[in-house]
């Protein structure tokens, strides 16, 4: 049987007949529904409810956002989060959000000083900060307006101490703060977790020294804390503002005494007549009655 062919002119429907195709050109299936066939027909009808929606959801926002003129108006500051990002110095390069509100962090006017600021421009170190309310006292005050040695601050919880409350609500003697790392030592910690015996705190500038600094970075044999208040001495002050020497420190608990005291509040010469009293009445069974020097 030969094999018949169709001219291009007959797949193409007759102008006649369009009445009868889909009306959405080039579309050339029948009609259905509404002049369409079934295929655009549901199409359009997707597109009629998809935009239904979107009106709705419009409409719900006008409705909850604000008007323009009261964003204007009222500006609101937001925490500045760009501070955990990494400083300007590190990168080489400004950075895009420079223009933020931040919330500074005031240091020390005092050059080279890190230190958070206090009232007057200045950290504690160097005098910012109240005061002390005892006259003559220019340490920095703490609780009820007073340095911790004239009673500010939170005190011992033992009975009958004074001392300044450390971690843990008692003073080091009783137990409170961090106790030395090294096995068997009871002393109170400093920085390194370690006692001043034990290597802990600051250690002396000068080069090889082992021992403990004091304030101004060394040690007090290599200049270190203050100094004697007597004229042309340069030796170490202790209570008082004077050396040993000159009348600095505890004295002796011996009335009439002036020496220094050394061991349990006496100085070495009664210390050892009081042992030997001790020694004498517990020979001779006496455990009565206060020792007398």
């Amino acid at each position: 049987m030969p094999h018949s062919t169709l001219a291009p002119s007959a797949m193409v429907p007759a102008l006649d007949d369009a009445v009868s195709y889909c009306a959405a050109s080039p579309c050339y299936r029948f009609a259905k529904d509404s002049g369409l066939c079934l295929f655009h027909a549901a199409t359009i009808q997707q597109h009629a409810t998809s935009l239904r929606q979107y009106r709705l959801s419009s409409a719900t926002m006008s409705l909850q956002t604000p008007p323009l003129s009261s964003v204007i108006t009222t500006p609101r500051r937001y925490h500045d989060l760009t501070s955990y990002l990494p400083s300007q110095s590190s990168s080489g390069r400004s950075s895009p959000h420079s223009d933020i509100v931040r919330v500074s962090r005031k240091l020390c006017q005092v050059e080279q000083c890190t230190k958070r600021a206090k009232s007057g421009g200045l950290c504690i170190s160097h005098g910012g900060g109240k005061r002390c309310d005892v006259d003559g006292c220019v340490k920095s005050a703490k609780e009820r307006g007073f340095c911790i040695s004239h009673g500010g601050g939170k005190r011992c919880l033992g009975e009958r101490c004074n001392k300044s409350a450390l971690l843990g609500g008692f003073c080091a003697h009783h137990g409170g703060g961090r106790r030395c790392g090294n096995d068997g030592c009871t002393k109170y910690a400093l920085s390194g977790g370690f006692c001043i015996a034990h290597g802990g705190g600051k250690r002396c500038n000068f080069h090889a020294c082992p021992k403990s600094a004091v304030s101004g970075g060394d040690c007090v044999a290599h200049g270190g804390g203050h100094r004697c208040a007597t004229a042309g001495c340069m030796k170490g002050a202790v209570t008082g503002g004077l050396c040993i020497k000159h009348g600095g420190g505890k004295k002796c608990l011996q009335t009439a005494c002036r020496k220094n005291a050394r061991t349990k509040g006496y100085c070495f010469t009664h210390f050892k007549a009081m042992e030997a009293l001790v020694d004498g009445h517990e020979d001779e069974g006496d455990d009565g009655g206060v020792v007398e020097l």
